[in-house]
């Protein structure tokens, strides 16, 4: 790239960044004022509308020290994710929290491995029927399939599997999303000398997949693995129609929010906020841990000719 053009696009970058950094902010923001207003009283939001300032004393406008704030939230805010199902069971939280890691963390694996496999196949093998996997991908992408939920739940009832967790397993396992095509550029721009190389040495089709392919797309299958684990995370939808008797935390949220009744405590405003800040901490925690690995190098290198 010449000088010229560099100067050219200097503007473009420029703007580009200061816009990007700017989001940042404002999420950053939003979430320190999330964190701020879910350790003060309902009480000096209500009277003093202390809604933009640090924790105070609701009766005299003291500024409260960090160990005065109301971190007792956090605790009241737990008790009220125990919900009762439609059977007149309990489920406390601690079982919501296991139904939200089976869920989160089995369905983000199906759904990133699924399109990693297809995408495999199609680009390792050249067959006419690979177009129409492709246009059926893009096809599906473009455009919206409305009214499907009911017809899912019939086919989940005949089968037997809906309210399981299988039954979400097999929901989730599919390879229609942009994901495939993901993959799909990357193993396309992995050299053939892997495969062949492997084959000469006797692996056979799934040990070439598992110890030639697989390595070489960890890391985009760990970012994309991560990706559906946040959605899948904060998915209160799906559990709420196709597995309403295995709630989940997100689940217990919405409730929480959208459906404050039994406890006027529910309608507290740093009750709800203390609630999402419960929910999003393990998110921001899996984030910093495999940050460096999610955000590092995702080449695939390459073999010399």
């Amino acid at each position: 790239m010449s000088s010229r053009t560099k100067k050219q696009n200097l503007p473009i970058k420029i703007t580009l960044c200061l816009v990007l950094i700017l989001y940042a902010v404002l999420l950053l923001i939003m979430l320190g004022w999330g964190l701020v207003t879910s350790v003060k009283t309902d009480d000096e939001l209500l009277f003093n509308l202390n809604y933009l300032g640090f924790p105070e004393d609701w009766l005299t406008g003291r500024k409260l020290l960090p160990w005065e704030w109301a971190f007792n939230n956090f605790p009241r805010a737990a008790q009220f994710f125990d919900m009762t199902i439609d059977s007149g069971k309990t489920v406390t939280f601690g079982v919501q929290v296991l139904n939200t890691i089976i869920y989160s963390v089995g369905c983000s694996f199906l759904a990133s491995l699924c399109p990693c496999v297809m995408a495999y196949m199609t680009s390792k093998f050249s067959y006419r029927f690979n177009r129409i996997i492709d246009a059926t991908v893009i096809i599906t992408m473009i455009l919206p399939i409305v009214g499907a939920s009911v017809s899912m739940i019939d086919l989940m009832y005949k089968l037997s599997i809906y309210d399981t967790f299988f039954g979400l397993f097999c929901q989730k396992f599919n390879f229609v999303n942009m994901y495939y095509l993901v993959y799909s550029a990357v193993f396309k721009g992995v050299s053939k000398e892997y495969y062949e190389a492997a084959h000469i040495d006797g692996a056979s089709e799934l040990n070439v997949f598992i110890r030639i392919a697989i390595p070489l797309v960890i890391n985009s299958f760990g970012l994309i693995m991560l990706l559906f684990f946040i959605q899948f995370w904060n998915d209160f939808n799906t559990i709420m129609v196709y597995a309403p008797s295995h709630p989940t935390i997100i689940y217990s949220l919405y409730r929480i929010v959208a459906l404050p009744v039994g406890n006027t405590d529910k309608g507290e405003l740093p009750i709800q906020l203390a609630s999402c800040i419960i929910l999003v901490v393990p998110v921001i925690i899996l984030f910093i841990i495999f940050r460096n690995k999610l955000m590092g190098n995702l080449t695939i290198g390459g073999v010399k000719e």
